[in-house]
């Protein structure tokens, strides 16, 4: 399971987090990979695409946030307003 980044965390924290999330995701590849030499099944297969896509989707999103708050806050204090500004920035990325 993939822990969700908290504005909090520190940029080894995210750095982290991102390295396991991209890990998830060429675990995912090496599978479809196999799914395709294997004559999968093209149901499992296309499942198996939406969820590679929707996984990039999300480590798309937390590299931008990673990217925002080293770039544009760096080390300053995060305020909660802030915090809910950035939130609903990036849930309007996500749609």
């Amino acid at each position: 399971m993939v822990k969700v980044m908290k504005i909090t965390d520190s940029m080894k924290e995210r750095r982290k987090q991102n390295i396991d999330h991209l890990a998830k995701i060429q675990g995912q590849m090496a599978t479809l990979s196999a799914y395709m030499d294997s004559d999968k099944c093209c149901m499992d297969i296309a499942m198996l695409t939406t969820s590679i896509a929707k996984s990039f989707d999300s480590l798309r999103t937390k590299t931008l946030e990673g990217f925002i708050l080293n770039e544009l806050f760096d080390s300053e204090k995060i305020t909660p307003a802030k915090q809910e500004k950035l939130s609903r920035i990036l849930d309007l990325y996500k749609k």
